[in-house]
């Protein structure tokens, strides 16, 4: 299994000098199984890139195929969707795997992009061939031999966790989560007030879904003096994903969802404070890096930043 980074902003894309080493794009991962199978998690501006690569390959003929996980539909997750150059190719394969939103449904929100308000291509003119699939939160998929485990995330709205498992590797996406003793967040999650059992359970199946993973990406946008009075903004610090990390016992955590406001000495700085902080764990420390490429499993250790 192969992960690579297309995007790895939260909130909005930035282009900044003092940005250039972890990437401006919102967020977009891509996994080559061994099989050959592509997933996809997530249509942030990241995406654009991502198709621009494919474009290269059997895509640009019409003979590409991939799956697209969605995380949850906030903007910088799905705003790279209408620029993806593989859906405007005929004879293209893409199956969307996503909870949708209350009352609403995936394909629903993805055709409001383009709307003329917003857009000037009508989502009809995609002329890949594009499949809509709505899980059940808490539900486990296979996919030709790829497992998927989802669960739902302490962030508004419905946001998923996936864990992705293959031939005995296994990666863990937590894009966007809080801190579940400070703030209950999302629909059905039971309101804002904190509730220690609720926190409990919650942090107890968490740690279950991550546990013994090769990799765990997880939400760092904040430093732990931002945090504070923004729990409820449905985000978390490099500490809260050392944590859970370390009672997952998972191999390596790639700190993931990167504020925009911060450059490239404050992800460095939040880098290496939870590199500190770990230091007599077994556990390695990186900060997600667009470009940067993660193999898992029986292959190589992969090119870390």
């Amino acid at each position: 299994m192969q992960l690579t980074f297309f995007g790895v902003r939260g909130s909005y894309p930035i282009a900044r000098p003092d940005n250039v080493r972890y990437g401006g794009n919102s967020t977009c991962l891509h996994l080559r199984m061994a099989s050959g199978a592509e997933i996809i998690l997530d249509g942030g501006s990241g995406i654009v890139n991502l198709g621009l690569e494919m474009m290269q390959r059997e895509f640009a003929a019409g003979e590409g195929s991939a799956t697209i996980l969605v995380g949850h539909t906030h903007w910088d997750h799905i705003l790279g969707y209408p620029f993806f150059l593989p859906f405007f190719v005929a004879g293209n394969s893409f199956r969307f795997v996503s909870a949708g939103q209350t009352g609403i449904s995936i394909r629903e929100i993805l055709s409001g992009q383009h709307h003329d308000l917003h857009f000037p291509v009508p989502f009809e003119d995609l002329a890949a061939n594009i499949q809509y699939d709505e899980l059940s939160m808490g539900e486990s998929l296979n996919l030709e031999g790829v497992k998927l485990t989802t669960f739902q995330l302490n962030h508004p709205g419905l946001t998923v966790a996936y864990r992705i498992e293959e031939e005995g590797a296994a990666v863990v996406i937590i894009t966007d989560t809080a801190r579940i003793h400070a703030a209950r967040l999302g629909d059905n999650m039971g309101g804002p007030d904190p509730d220690p059992a609720f926190a409990r359970r919650y942090t107890d199946r968490l740690t279950a879904l991550c546990e013994g993973a090769d990799l765990l990406v997880h939400d760092a946008h904040f430093m732990e003096h931002e945090i504070r009075d923004k729990e409820h903004w449905g985000h978390a610090t490099g500490e809260d994903a050392l944590r859970l990390a370390r009672e997952a016992g998972v191999r390596r955590l790639a700190l993931f969802h990167h504020a925009p406001e911060h450059n490239d000495t404050v992800v460095s700085q939040i880098l290496q404070a939870t590199r500190d902080l770990a230091r007599r764990d077994d556990l390695e420390v990186t900060a997600a890096m667009e470009g940067a490429t993660y193999h898992l499993g029986s292959s190589s250790e992969g090119e870390l930043p």
